[in-house]
Formats: C-alpha cells, structure tokens, sequence
C-alpha cells in the first residue's frame, strides 16, 4: 500500500504561495531601492545604479527566503515528487546527487552576489550622503 504525506494548506498551495510572495517581493525590493534613493536624494547614474543594485540584491535574499520558507514548511516527500513532477513538465531529467550539490554550491554564490550588490547599492547612496 502506497504511503500518502497529509498536506496542509501551505504544502497544497506552494506554488500560489510562492507566486504571490514573489510579486510582493518584488514591489518591496523595487520601493527599497527608490525610498533610499529619495532618501539620501540620490541623483544621476548614481540613483538608476541605487535601485538596480539594491532592487536586485533585496529581490534575489527575499526569494531566497520564500523558497527556504516554504520547502521547510512542506513535508520533503511531498516537495520532492513536485519537484520531480515540475522536472517532467519542464522536459528535464530527473536530478542527480552531484547536480544538487552543484546547484546548492551556486545557490551560495548567488546569495553572497545578493548581499554584495545590496552593499554596493547603499555605498552608492549613503556614503555620498554622509561625506
């Protein structure tokens, strides 16, 4: 007999989850990036570069986070077969270990690349601010 995971409403709704959070995600970081803008009046290339660094590196740790968020809060089986599921939808091949920590691996790198740009974005706002 095969074993079936109880899913709560967050493991059914994943997807719808993760979508609507990532367009929440997405305004925030933007209204981020432009309220340190207007808040340090920022201008010129240094204001575009502002929000585009601090836009992008907000965008990328808050999808992070959702995505952290919601695999912890589905059981792994259940995250698993979907994941398997969307794989096949996509006409992928099933993942392999070495694939995984492969992808772990740049998950890390992109992060840090996250948390510099957002670094970067407030050295081209406040510092000028400051001085």
């Amino acid at each position: 007999m095969a074993e079936t995971v109880p899913a709560g409403f967050v493991a059914r709704n994943n997807e719808w989850i993760g979508s609507v959070l990532s367009v929440a995600a997405l305004v925030v970081s933007v209204l981020l990036g432009a309220g340190l803008m207007f808040g340090t009046d920022t201008r010129g290339v240094s204001a575009i570069l502002t929000v585009l660094t601090i836009a992008g590196g907000t965008f990328t740790v808050l999808l992070y986070l959702i995505g952290a968020t919601l695999e912890a809060l589905t059981p792994t089986a259940l995250w698993k077969s979907e994941d398997a599921e969307w794989r096949v939808g996509m006409g992928l091949p099933a993942a392999t270990d070495a694939e995984a920590a492969t992808s772990e691996k740049a998950q890390r790198k992109a992060l840090a690349f996250a948390v510099l740009a957002i670094f970067v974005g407030l050295a081209l706002s406040v510092i000028p601010a400051v001085l």
